[in-house]
């Protein structure tokens, strides 16, 4: 498996960089191309189309990469891209877009079962659009059609919390999917997951919700239990600080994930999480731990390479999520300079809205998480 990684600032310069590597006989099967929202996706599309790869597309809350040429970089307003060559029988692709009254959790489940009919060893690369979008039903569907393997991330739109998109060469979707399948029997997959948040104060019960809206905590209005306890004006938005501080959920199975506040419904006094809180659930609010959360990253991505003695990845992919950027500031480039010591491969990443991360044992769909995906291609 070979890659190149390009980066530009303008949609003129990044499709002129694209065509010089082709030109040099760069042979591209997957392009995977994420795009800050300061761009406009329609006029990348279209410059795009007349391509014969695959493309998998992503608007983002920044862009992060690595190789050996390109030095360690962590940016915003650009578009990244990584053209792959990788075997094209060991790939497959989805354009899907959905309408908000679709189950997502039965558009999770024809994705596994479409990939399942490509591959029997199936693993799923995914990449979601749209701020109300049920992305913990779509995964949840997915596992429920037998597929083990999946990562990926919601698009972000530079934490405007408006409109985000995905798209491939010839289309685009402010809600939907586009899906990368691939054979586990040519490319090896392996994921790591890293936190760094710690849950402060007493924990409380969710007393009603439904799917990502909890309504009630302890029996009181859900927004009420953050004003109170972050002593929050009246005049200050919940959801940025709700990704700065998430809920985190200790689930009825033992499971802990952690919840970031995309809205709030002020009529019912609920809190709109990116991710499901279900009833019973014990909660309570979480801190970052300041710049130690650099330090799972690494922790996460070196235990995955120690246990893998002979598992050197080819590629990387990387889903962290926007709130990390948010707590670290300038020091956020310190948790990709992390990740590129331990995996020491080309690596391109966005900042979400929420990551996916599901390989055996743990949960599909995370916020304020470091998702890691390590690809080798086994022997053509």
């Amino acid at each position: 498996m070979r890659s190149i990684i390009l980066n530009a600032y303008s949609i003129e310069s990044i499709l002129k960089k694209i065509e010089i590597a082709i030109s040099r006989g760069f042979k591209t099967t997957v392009a995977f191309i994420y795009s800050s929202s300061d761009h406009n996706i329609k006029k990348l599309v279209v410059g795009l189309e007349s391509y014969p790869f695959v493309v998998m597309g992503a608007t983002t809350g920044g862009e992060v990469f690595a190789d050996k040429e390109m030095g360690i970089n962590e940016v915003d307003g650009t578009i990244l891209v990584m053209l792959l060559d990788i075997n094209p029988s060991a790939i497959s692709f989805k354009f899907s877009s959905l309408s908000p009254e679709d189950s997502y959790y039965k558009a999770g489940r024809n994705v596994a079962l479409w990939a399942k009919n490509n591959f029997k060893n199936a693993a799923i690369i995914t990449l979601t659009s749209g701020l109300i979008f049920d992305n913990d039903a779509y995964t949840q569907g997915i596992i429920s059609g037998g597929i083990e393997y999946i990562f990926g991330g919601s698009a972000a739109d530079n934490s405007n919390l408006k409109e985000t998109f995905v798209f491939s060469r010839d289309n685009f979707s402010n809600h939907g999917v586009v899906t990368l399948v691939i054979d586990r029997d040519k490319v090896d997959i392996r994921g790591a997951r890293a936190f760094g948040w710690i849950g402060i104060g007493k924990e409380r019960i969710v007393t009603k919700s439904h799917n990502n809206v909890v309504y009630e905590i302890d029996g009181k209005p859900a927004v009420d239990f953050y004003v109170k306890y972050l002593d929050i004006s009246p005049d200050e938005p919940i959801p940025p600080i709700g990704i700065e501080y998430p809920l985190e959920v200790t689930m009825k199975s033992g499971l802990v994930v952690y919840r970031a506040i995309m809205g709030v419904d002020e009529e019912k006094r609920a809190l709109i999480f990116a991710g499901h809180v279900e009833e019973k659930s014990k909660v309570r609010i979480s801190a970052p731990r300041g710049d130690k959360i650099i330090n799972y990253v690494g922790d996460s991505l070196k235990t995955i390479m120690d246990s893998n003695e002979n598992f050197k990845p080819d590629i990387a992919l990387l889903f962290p999520c926007v709130s990390r950027k948010k707590v670290l500031g300038n020091l956020a480039i310190k948790e990709i300079e992390m990740a590129y010591k331990n995996i020491k491969a080309p690596m391109v990443g966005f900042y979400a809205y929420g990551e996916i991360g599901a390989y055996p044992g743990g949960y599909a769909f995370h916020n304020e998480t470091f998702v890691t995906a390590l690809l080798r291609e086994r022997d053509r």
